[in-house]
């Protein structure tokens, strides 16, 4: 390594654009060399912005599908860890069965695509698997120009457009066949193999180990099955007789996470720990929905869930409405009784027990149960609808929130120890 002096210009990997002076003649060569520097400097952009979803890219169940294997994608935008930007424009079905023969595929123009071609072949195994889908840019030719000497026939070098897409592809991902046959627990287990809630635990204890970078499920399928250049949008499960049993966006749908200047530290400091506990928070919250469509008032907590969230908001039963029973749901679990939070003191708790771990429902951790009271004093909505019924819990290592404030009370909902 040479000692460099202050002052010093260091060019060594730089961005290298054409110098354009009149009288220079120009070759297609550097007009592409311009383009690939352009390429360049928006993706050092996009991988400042941060990897993950920017908006959009839902991904849910076709509807109409039976058991056919396809999902609908909706329209978004998304950047991955190597900077790409990758824009769906409108919404598309998407077939999961791979083509068991070569089908027409955009072709690849540019050398960094290389990385980005899909890593498994051949045909799914149905009845076994939970898949990731994930979004990864494909490149293709559109439309011929007019050139000279080439007689305006079809040729290689005379495409007219170069065009940016994307693709969708399918990881398999490794689970036992324990874990697979535990139907009731499945989608919770894999969210939080995801999230890396087993080895954020490992973390705690030793923080200098060597596995310290490598938490959870997906960042242990890169490099060889999951590149930089794809963005995980979802997990789902599908058999050949059930068809789709769920798609779960969040175990693998992040908001954009900025890198982390420090790997070391991932696991308390990183902008991704704030993202993953945002997903552990929303993933709770589209399990609760699937689970409220049939008989929600007798789901008992570890029928389905191997772990909670740090904070999690439950929509009660009330007559009329569907909804859970909290005495049923925290059934067999050690939890203090509901006591009345004010509306405003909502969003600071989430935030705040959002930097705790996940509760292992098989710890018998305690865990705190808070009413907003807006949300139960009729004086506080009406003459508005009333309004679906629900309560907050959080982890027990977080700091109560429910102690008396006089100042701020409310006759029969206030706490007054």
């Amino acid at each position: 390594m040479n000692t460099r002096q202050l002052t010093e210009a260091i060019l060594d990997g730089g961005i290298r654009s054409n110098n354009f002076f009149n009288g220079r003649l120009l070759s297609a060569e550097d007009l592409s060399s311009e383009q690939e520097a352009n390429r360049e400097g928006h993706e050092a952009l996009g991988q400042s912005i941060g990897e993950g979803v920017a908006y959009g890219l839902e991904v849910s169940r076709a509807a109409q599908a039976g058991t056919a294997p396809i999902v609908t994608i909706q329209p978004g935008l998304a950047v991955s860890r190597s900077g790409d930007t990758l824009r769906l424009t409108s919404e598309v079905n998407v077939s999961l069965i791979r083509p068991t023969e070569t089908v027409i595929q955009p072709v690849a123009v540019r050398a960094q695509f290389n990385a980005c071609q899909p890593l498994q072949s051949g045909s799914y195994v149905t009845g076994a698997g939970v898949y990731l889908l994930v979004l990864c840019p494909a490149q293709g030719r559109e439309g011929r120009a007019l050139v000279g000497g080439l007689n305006n026939t079809a040729s290689g070098c005379n495409t007219k457009f170069i065009v940016d897409g994307v693709q969708f592809r399918l990881i398999q991902l490794d689970l036992t066949p324990a874990e697979l046959n535990d139907a009731d627990h499945l989608r919770n287990l894999v969210a939080y193999k995801c999230f890396g809630a087993a080895e954020t635990r490992q973390v705690l204890i030793n923080p200098f180990g060597a596995d310290a970078v490598r938490v959870g499920l997906l960042e242990q399928l890169r490099p060889n099955r999951l590149t930089d250049c794809d963005v995980p949008l979802a997990v789902l499960n599908w058999t050949a007789n059930d068809g789709i049993r769920f798609v779960d966006m969040w175990p693998a749908r992040r908001r954009l996470t900025r890198s982390s200047v420090d790997g070391r530290w991932n696991s308390v400091l990183a902008d991704r720990r704030a993202s993953e506990a945002e997903a552990m928070f929303l993933q709770f919250a589209d399990q609760l929905d699937a689970l409220r469509i049939v008989n929600p008032e007798v789901v008992v907590a570890t029928q389905y869930f191997r772990y909670l969230p740090p904070v999690g908001i439950l929509p009660l039963a009330r007559p009329g409405m569907r909804g859970f029973s909290f005495l049923k749901f925290f059934e067999q679990r050690v939890y203090h009784r509901p006591v009345f939070i004010e509306g405003s003191r909502l969003e600071a708790l989430i935030r705040y027990a959002m930097t705790y771990p996940p509760i292992d429902m098989r710890q018998g951790e305690m865990v705190w149960v808070y009413l907003v009271r807006e949300n139960h004093d009729p004086r506080a909505y009406a003459p508005s609808p009333v309004p679906i019924e629900y309560l907050i819990f959080t982890s027990g290592h977080v700091p109560y929130h429910g102690e008396a404030l006089y100042d701020v009370a409310r006759w029969d909902y206030s706490n007054y120890s």
